[in-house]
Formats: structure tokens, sequence, C-alpha cells
């Protein structure tokens, strides 16, 4: 056979495992194509609009709206299968470990939302199941491998828009903010609702936030920023030294990393700069060895490395950076040491089933050391982050998880790194490729994060799709020759995945889902290319009816009854500050009956009817107060701030009627806070203030004498006793025979 005789069998060949050709030939596509194509773009849309709302918040419920999503696009993708003649399911050992720890972890939500603060841990639970369901049907839907990049170009693109609104926020609207409260801090106070006057402890907290110079953009903390961005950069600067061809898209890719590398740098998340760091040292390891004898792209390596260069050089110029990030680096890592310390025997205290979703904040004040900074909402590391929320057994799941990922990229390592590179597509046989609905997808979830942000207790800047479209639009068309006719290496997304698991080492915030996303979106992308298994239909209607009981058990536990609960509480405050308290009443109460698992409504009412009894002197008034103080610490039995409030309620009350019954109230309650704060000097000092009062001396002098001896301890001034609540113990030591 000829040389040209050769090249044209070979093209043909070549032709007809293309699924362009295949379309072109056959019209015949499998049943449900174009459904999945509607599906992939609604997994899009969510990843999407998740990090552009806080996320942070997830105790209180404001994801909520997105699990239910998830849950509709699993029953409609579901819906499709049982009419198809065979069920195929992309299904092996690391996604039944990832429904194994879905399980467990839920286990504990339930456990949890009995024995301690039910509401954060039912949200959190199906925050759980939602991240789940996430990973289950992206690696359903994203089968081929242009539409594993189109997802990675999208969230890659996401990423620029956070970073160019974060840069938005640091040149325009953190100076505009700084200039409105030095001009009238009252009012500015009175804009970002804080009912504090200028002066105290709480108004110095406000300006000590408001004098920081690190982006948020659209999350609450800037670890959650860094967290989000630190993956996505070094995706984007190993796919300009793996994956894509052609110097125009390589020069178009850096340029995409340029804004992200400044406005990570300008966070300051010292594990976001360790994270990438060695993320790029794995970027190098695995260009080097994967060439197979090729030519080392050396001049792109070293243009990657200067993008990393320039945006710490932006971030110096623009006085983003500080020694401090450096000299504090000491200091962070040993607060870290502290909670991990104290996190430590919470798990030796609850092996099983943690201390419940939600609930540890409420759990980590118990080992809270004396001289630790914080009341930590999360441990700062992931593993043990999950290890304490929801047991040992819930961090060897995860582990597991891990461990299969990397343990599947590592097996495939020796195949070509992407089905392009084996004269292929990587599409199944009449497969539909879906890059372009993957990026439709993405602009939907921009515009989807808006009414889905409303919905939030903190609903984001309208700036932040004002600004991080555009420049998320402009990172797409950038990126789209990557998506077209680029390559997806299998270490790529392997690589992510670590960036982000070193970050979470020091950081936390594993769940956060605009953080956490990220993470089972790359080993979804990663685990590509997986036989599908055929399932029987028989499974198929079964899953279905799993999913149907799950949407309607969502929406009746917590979807209904939180958002209707946070209507009724916004419409009571609005009402408060109006000055109808009856109608700030009547909607607490309704706040509290749609939902019965909240304790918010109930603390809410109990301070209310405080202050009209305060005012009136009225025996319903008080007696409401009395109701919904005692139902506010029973749905936070955990809480130590929650029972130090209702003993600081009860001695108000006793000190305006002089009932016995009212101070051995506030002493019980007192008492109960210092159970589950032992370490706080305030509990000790208002529990021994509280023994003075019904006349307890031996008490009120070895309380007193803990609360000295814990002020003396901690070196943080903002945990200090007042000066004048000091001396007054000290007045009663002094005084004592």
């Amino acid at each position: 056979m000829s040389k040209r005789r050769r090249k044209a069998t070979d093209r043909a060949s070549v032709q007809r495992e293309s699924p362009s050709a295949g379309h072109a030939a056959s019209p015949a596509l499998p049943p449900g194509h174009s459904g999945r194509m509607w599906l992939l773009m609604g997994v899009a849309a969510l990843f999407v609009a998740r990090p552009l709302f806080p996320t942070e918040s997830a105790t209180r419920g404001d994801g909520l709206p997105v699990v239910m999503l998830w849950i509709a696009l699993a029953v409609f993708w579901l819906l499709g299968a049982i009419g198809r003649p065979r069920w195929e399911l992309r299904f092996g050992w690391v996604d039944a470990a990832v429904c194994a720890l879905v399980a467990w972890h839920t286990l504990a939500g339930v456990v949890a939302a009995f024995t301690g603060s039910p509401r954060p841990a039912v949200n959190m639970t199906w925050e759980w199941l939602g991240m789940g369901l996430s990973f289950l049907l992206a690696r359903q839907l994203v089968r081929t491998e242009r539409e594993g990049r189109a997802i990675m170009a999208v969230m890659i693109a996401l990423a620029v828009g956070l970073a160019g609104y974060g840069l938005y926020e640091y040149a325009v609207e953190m100076p505009a903010k700084r200039a409105a409260y030095a001009a009238d801090p009252a009012a500015a106070l009175r804009e970002a609702d804080w009912s504090f006057e200028p002066g105290t402890p709480q108004a110095k907290a406000f300006e000590d936030r408001l004098q920081s110079t690190e982006p948020l953009a659209t999350f609450a903390l800037t670890n959650s920023l860094a967290g989000y961005l630190a993956p996505w950069l070094l995706v984007l600067l190993g796919a300009v030294l793996l994956g894509i061809r052609g110097r125009r898209a390589m020069l178009f890719a850096l340029l995409c990393a340029v804004p992200v590398a400044v406005c990570l740098m300008l966070t300051k998340s010292r594990s976001a700069y360790v994270a990438s760091a060695v993320g790029f040292v794995l970027l190098g390891v695995t260009a080097w060895y994967g060439r197979r004898g090729k030519r080392v792209p050396w001049k792109w390596a070293i243009a990657a490395g200067i993008v990393l260069v320039v945006g710490f050089g932006v971030a110096l110029v623009a006085g983003g950076l500080d020694r401090q990030v450096a000299t504090e680096a000491g200091k962070s890592l040993g607060y870290r040491l502290q909670y991990w310390q104290s996190t430590l025997r919470m798990m030796a205290d609850h092996p099983v089933l943690g201390c419940g979703p939600g609930n540890y904040q409420f759990a980590y004040t118990q080992y809270k050391l004396p001289e630790a900074s914080e009341e930590v909402a999360d441990p700062h590391n992931f593993l043990f982050e999950i290890g304490a929320t929801a047991g040992i057994p819930a961090a060897v799941l995860f582990l597991l998880v891990i461990g299969g990922f990397f343990c599947c990229v590592w097996m495939r390592h020796g195949l070509p790194s992407s089905a392009e590179e084996s004269g292929r597509t990587g599409d199944e046989p009449h497969e539909r490729d879906g890059a372009w609905f993957v990026v439709a997808g993405g602009g939907v979830g921009f515009l989807l994060a808006v009414p889905l942000g409303w919905l939030s207790s903190a609903p984001p800047s309208l700036m932040s799709v004002l600004v991080g479209l555009p420049a998320a639009v402009a990172a797409v068309f950038l990126l789209s020759d990557w998506i077209r006719d680029g390559r997806l290496p299998r270490a790529l997304p392997a690589i992510g995945v670590m960036v982000l698991l070193i970050h979470l080492l020091a950081a936390g915030a594993l769940g956060f889902p605009g953080v956490s996303g990220t993470l089972w979106l790359l080993m979804a992308v990663g685990l590509i290319g997986g036989n599908a298994r055929v399932a029987p239909r028989a499974a198929a209607f079964g899953a279905l009816a799993f999913g149907l009981f799950l949407a309607v058990l969502c929406y009746l536990a917590a979807y209904e009854p939180v958002l209707q609960s946070n209507r009724a509480l916004r419409e009571a405050r609005d009402a408060a500050v109006a000055g109808q308290p009856l109608l700030a009443e009547q909607r607490l109460r309704e706040a509290a009956e749609a939902d019965p698992l909240a304790a918010e409504p109930w603390r809410d009412l109990a301070e209310l009817m405080l202050q009209t009894w305060e005012a009136t002197g009225g025996a319903q008034a008080l007696q409401t107060f009395r109701e919904a103080d005692a139902a506010a610490v029973r749905l936070e039995p955990n809480s130590a701030t929650a029972w130090l409030v209702s003993g600081d309620w009860h001695l108000r009350v006793y000190r305006r009627n002089l009932a016995r019954s009212d101070a051995q109230r506030a002493v019980a309650s007192y008492e109960q806070a210092v159970r589950l704060y032992p370490n706080s000097g305030l509990c000790h000092a208002r529990l021994a203030l509280a023994y003075r009062v019904v006349g307890e001396p031996a008490q009120f002098a070895a309380a007193a004498e803990e609360a000295l001896r814990l002020d003396r301890l901690t070196p943080h001034v903002d945990k200090k006793l007042p000066a004048a609540l000091r001396e007054e113990l000290q007045r009663g030591l002094a005084a004592a025979p």
C-alpha cells in the first residue's frame, strides 16, 4: 500500500470515530441526548451561582434554594433515565465512597438535630447532600473531554470575574466606605445595620474591619475567596503548560491569570500562598515527566512564573501586602495549633458522630483554651472539621474518597493524557458534545445568583454581577481556543484538588459550598472517561422514588420553614425599628411557628417582650418573655452565648421586681454558660455577681477568683474583662470576710 493511500485510510478511520462525522452520517442519536444538554447547562449554572453569594452562612439556610435545585436536576435526569431501554450509570468505588460519606454525615446530622441545635444541624446536613449530588450529577452529565474543558474554563472565568470584583472593591468600594465613615460614623453604622453608637467596643470592631484592605468579593472571609481563586489559578497555569495549543491561546490564558494572581496576593492568605507554590512545583514536575522526551515548554513555564511574580509585585506596590504577612505568620500558626488541640479533645469525646453538622462553634467553647483568640466556627483544617462534626468514620471516608480519586488518576497516568492525544475526540459514539451548553450555563449561573442572593441573609452587591460578568465573558472568549481544540491532561484536575486541600489544611471551610464546590467538580472532571455500567431499569425507578422523597423532605423540613421564618423575621425587625412593637411581636410569632427548629425568632421575641415589660410592667409581657427565653435555650442547648444572654435577661428582671426566683433563674443560666464555656472569664464573672445577689458568698468568691485568673491568662484585649467589671469583682473579694 502506498504512503498516500495509507494516510487516506487512516484519515477515514479517524473520521469514522469522530462524533461530527457520526452526526453527519447518522441522525440517530441516543434517546435523551438533548435533555442531557439542558441538564448539563443546569449543572454549570449551579456550580457558577453558588460562589456568587456568601456561603459562610450555610448554617442559616442560605444555600437551601441551591440544594433544592440540585435535587430537581437529579429528578429530571432520573426521569429521562427511566424512558430509555437501559440505564447507563457512571459509578465506581470513588462514587460509592462519596455516597457512604454523605450517608454517614446525614446520620450525624439527624442525631445532632435531637441532641444539639437542630436548625444548623439540619441545614448543614442538606448542604452536604447537595454537594454529594453535585459530584454525582457532574459525573453522569460531563461525559466528553471537551465538556470537561468547557466547565473548567467557565469556573476559571468565574475566578476572573470574582478577582475583577475584588479589585474593584479594593480600589473603589473600600476607600469610599472608609471616607463615608470618617465623615459621619453614626450614619455609616446605621447604613451597615449596626445598632451601636460610635466609640463603643462594637463600633471599634466595625472600624477595624473597615480598615482592613483584604478584598472579599462575594465571600464573607478572605480565606474563602483565596480558597476559590488559588486552585483555579493553578489549573489555568497548568492549561498553559500542558493543555493549550498555539501561542495566541497561551498568551490569552496568561492574560486571564493576571487579575486572579493579583487578587489572590491581596487576600494575604498565607495558606493559599503555600498551596499555590506547591501547585506550581507540581505543574513543573508534571510538565517535565509528561513530555516523554519532547521539548519542555520552558518559556511558557517561565511566563507562568512571571504571572505570579507580577501578581505579587502589583499587590506590593498597591499597598495590599505588608510586613505583617510574614511577621504574623508564626502567630497565625500558633492560633491554629490552639484550635487543633481543642478539636482533638472534642473528637476524643465524640469519636463516632462528632458534635453534629453546624454545631462546631457551640461545642468548641467547651474545649477552648484560656489563651485562645476567638470562638471559631470551624477548626481551620478540613480533616479536623469533618472529624469533629461528623465523627472519625466520616474523616476516614473522606480520606478514602480523596485517596481513591488520586489512585484513579495515577492508574491512568500511563495512558494518553487525553483522548485527543490518541487521535480521538473523547466522545462516545454518536454522543452530542455539550461544551457550548456548559458555557451558556455559566452565563445563566451569573444571572441566577441575583435572585438566589436576595433570598440569603446577606444579599451581595449587584456590582458583583455588573463587574464580574463582563470580566468572565471576556475570559471565556480568551479561553475559547482551549475549549474547542485543547487538551485535558489527567493530572490537571488532580493538581487543582491538591492545591485546594493544602489550602484547607490551615483554612478549613470544607462545609462552605462556594469553596468546596471546586473540590467536587474537579474530582468529577478528573474521572471523565470511566466506563458506564448498565443498571436495571428497576434501579432507575427506585432512584427516582428516592429523589422525589428527598425533594419533598427538603422542601418541608428545611426550604419552606427557613424561607418563611426569615421573611417574617425581616418584617419583625423592620416593624421594631419603625416603633410598632405589636406588629413586631406578631411577625416574630409567625416566624417561630413557620420554623419550629429555629431559636432566633424566640430569642428576638424574648428581647422584645423584656423591653415591653420594662416599659409597661405588664404581667403578660413578662410571662411571654419567660416562655420565649425557655424556647430559645431549648433550641440552642449547647450555646454558651444563649445561656449567658438568658442569665443577663433574668438578672435585669430581678433588679426590677426583686423576685428571688428570677435571680435563681439567672444563676442557673450562668452556671450552664460556665459549663459550656469553662475558660470564659466573662461567664465566671457574671456568675459570681449572680451568686452575690442570691447571698452565696463562698460561691461568689470561687467564681470571682476564677474570672480574674482567666482574665490574667488571656493575652487578647477583646477577651479581657471590662475594667468596671474587674474592679467590682476585686472590691467584692476585698470586702469578703
